[in-house]
């Protein structure tokens, strides 16, 4: 099958990218720790094998946006930075591969070894020229929870970032997507250089033999979920806004290795992995706690009686 042009790639990714943006703005907020809809219990079954607390689903979730809301639209919330992210993602990509010629050697060790370096430097490059567009997506979609007025647009949302932040803000996060994307290229890369120089995955007689790194995504996606994770969080962290506050973020600002940490303590390495069946981890609040009601001040001399 021949590759895709690749203007007619950008556009079916970036035709990908819009359809599934509801999908991404649940997501990040359940990343984050927004759960304003407490878990139920379900016992055991085929689906709850052990049972437990589970959270609603992401339709239920994508309707509590939109009465929240009282729109649609909020579930296309950061739309248009995603979409630059994937239009500077595919351009990068291209331009750096075509600027680094193929090496045709007769050692096919050298070669795998090139080829993989290639692509990684591509992926890096990437990485490196849309980051900030991520960021500028995921804070967009955690004003959500605050309701901030300054992250609602993307010039107001670039605006925020400058004053509160600086140029270094659009970077926040960088050092985990750097590695979750290059490792998950090399290992791609690897297997069909692998399959194509050495017949390697032939020879172990593997069932996936094909150009399609479906199976080796897949498995680097579950294995470099924390990575994920990590970035999500740490892109909307120390921004002054509500987001900061919730529970789930406690202890992950300092930096990588601490919400790392945080997240193994809390038993919440897999946060929004599963968006059908989420369950409840034990050390979790059962969901985010609502605004303390206002306090009345009592007249003067009077004093307030606890109740037994």
């Amino acid at each position: 099958m021949e590759a895709l042009p690749k203007k007619h790639e950008l556009v079916i990714n970036c035709m990908y990218t819009g359809l599934l943006q509801p999908v991404n703005v649940a997501k990040v907020l359940i990343q984050v720790g927004y759960e304003p809809l407490p878990p139920t219990y379900r016992g055991p079954s085929l689906i709850f094998f052990s049972g437990g607390f589970y959270y609603p689903n992401i339709f239920k979730y994508m309707q509590y946006l939109k009465d929240k809301e009282g729109t649609y639209l909020v579930l296309y919330r950061g739309l248009t930075p995603r979409l630059c992210a994937t239009a500077v993602t595919n351009v990068v990509r291209s331009e750096v591969l075509g600027r680094i010629p193929v090496r045709d050697t007769k050692c096919p060790p050298e070669q795998i070894v090139f080829e993989v370096g290639r692509q990684c430097t591509a992926t890096a490059a990437a990485v490196l020229a849309s980051h900030p567009f991520l960021v500028i997506t995921n804070r967009m979609i955690v004003s959500i929870i605050g309701s901030e007025d300054r992250y609602t647009t993307v010039m107001g949302a670039i605006a925020a970032i400058l004053s509160d932040q600086g140029v270094l803000g659009f970077y926040a996060g960088i050092i985990p997507h750097l590695l979750c994307e290059v490792s998950g290229r090399a290992m791609e890369v690897l297997v069909e250089e692998l399959y194509e120089k050495c017949d390697v995955i032939e020879k172990l007689g593997l069932p996936f033999g094909t150009k399609s790194a479906l199976p080796v995504s897949s498995l680097h996606s579950f294995m470099s979920y924390p990575l994920q994770l990590t970035t999500t969080i740490m892109t909307v962290s120390n921004c002054g806004m509500a987001v900061s506050q919730l529970p789930a973020m406690q202890g992950t600002s300092t930096g990588m290795l601490s919400c790392l940490k945080a997240l193994w303590r809390t038993a919440s390495m897999k946060r929004g992995s599963n968006l059908m069946f989420m369950r409840k981890a034990s050390p979790q609040t059962w969901h985010t706690p609502p605004p303390p009601p206002e306090i009345e001040e009592l007249p003067s001399g009077v004093k307030a009686v606890k109740e037994d």
